[in-house]
């Protein structure tokens, strides 16, 4: 009832009216007459018959005036309420027709918005890939520079080594000579020694002589020696210059070995970082120590997440897991002596 008088003020107000009008009506007329005209209304009766007059008895005229008067003013009282109910039911119907199309527009709008969100989502995406483009671009720059680097050393190498092997060619001759010198040198003294035995009687008188010769023939095999425990000395050296060499070089290698391994343990740890997704709230400060097993042709066999700091949650960890089997197959090392089937680094996001 209280929900009619709400949706129908109007209708309501122009019944209690006209309730209040019959009332009056009959206060003022005296009870105790016979031939009171009598007006049955019903609030709510078809079209065709609103009013029922019943007359007992003919009344005054002046009565039956005013009666008159009082139906007539009813009907168009009735009339009026009733165009006023159509209005409403139209302006109600109306409302209704708005609602519905602002129920419409409000779902365009929400599509409209899944759609905006959605293209955002893409270019999102587009924006980290063309990141990771970069990347591997820069990356592939810096391998280059590094080849570049290497072959340079390689030809500095081997430059220093022809200049090395010049020198001790030069050298080596250098000392044939001398011991050829020396080997001469001593011939001669022999034979000069078997000169002076078989002439030992006749040169008495050349003793001092032969005694200078003689210093002077040990003064040269003194020098002779000295010159061959020289040359056992270059030989020393040369082999000391030749082991240093070989450890510089292996130290090289070494070092270059160590670089290239870390270069493929980066692009590994770039291909997982480029291939983690994650749906929830991570922390910039999460960080989990991946320990990856593998085959040679990069495909993943166990993935195991430890030594995390306290701003790694369990979705994380899932996540990092779940990142490095989506990189499979992982990248190859630049050279193959470097595979190994267990990688391990540190994930951040």
């Amino acid at each position: 009832m209280i929900g009619f008088i709400f949706r129908h003020p109007i209708a309501v107000f122009w019944a209690v009216l006209i309730h209040m009008v019959l009332f009056a009506l009959l206060v003022i007329v005296p009870n105790n007459r016979a031939d009171i005209i009598k007006v049955n209304l019903v609030s709510k009766v078809d079209k065709a018959d609103k009013t029922e007059l019943i007359k007992q008895k003919q009344p005054m005229k002046t009565f039956a005036v005013d009666s008159e008067q009082v139906i007539l003013q009813l009907a168009k009282i009735t009339q009026q309420e009733e165009a006023k109910l159509q209005q409403y039911k139209q302006l109600e119907k109306q409302s209704d027709t708005e609602r519905k199309r602002l129920a419409i527009i409000k779902q365009e709008q929400k599509v409209a918005q899944k759609k905006l969100v959605q293209q955002q989502k893409n270019a999102e995406e587009a924006k980290q890939k063309a990141k990771v483009e970069q990347q591997k671009s820069e990356q592939a720059k810096r391998l280059a520079k590094i080849e570049k680097q290497k072959q340079i050393a390689q030809k500095k190498l081997t430059l220093e080594e022809k200049k090395k092997a010049d020198k001790a060619k030069k050298e080596t001759k250098l000392a044939e000579k001398k011991q050829q010198e020396a080997k001469n040198k001593a011939a001669e003294a022999k034979k000069e020694r078997e000169k002076e035995e078989l002439k030992a009687k006749q040169i008495a008188l050349e003793v001092k002589k032969r005694s200078a010769e003689k210093k002077k023939l040990e003064a040269e095999t003194l020098q002779v020696r000295l010159a061959k425990e020289q040359q056992e000395e270059e030989a020393l050296l040369q082999k000391q210059l030749a082991e240093e060499d070989a450890e510089e070089r292996r130290r090289a290698k070494v070092k270059e070995m160590q670089d290239l391994k870390s270069v493929y343990v980066s692009n590994i740890s770039s291909t997982v970082r480029s291939n983690w997704r994650t749906r929830a709230r991570i922390s910039d400060k999460a960080e989990c120590t991946l320990s990856i097993t593998q085959t040679p042709e990069g495909k993943v066999t166990s993935v195991k997440v430890h030594s995390c700091n306290k701003f790694a949650s369990d979705i994380f960890k899932k996540d990092a897991e779940k990142a490095v089997y989506r990189s499979q197959p992982l990248p190859k090392p630049p050279v193959e002596e470097l595979f190994d089937r267990n990688i391990n680094f540190i994930f951040k996001p």
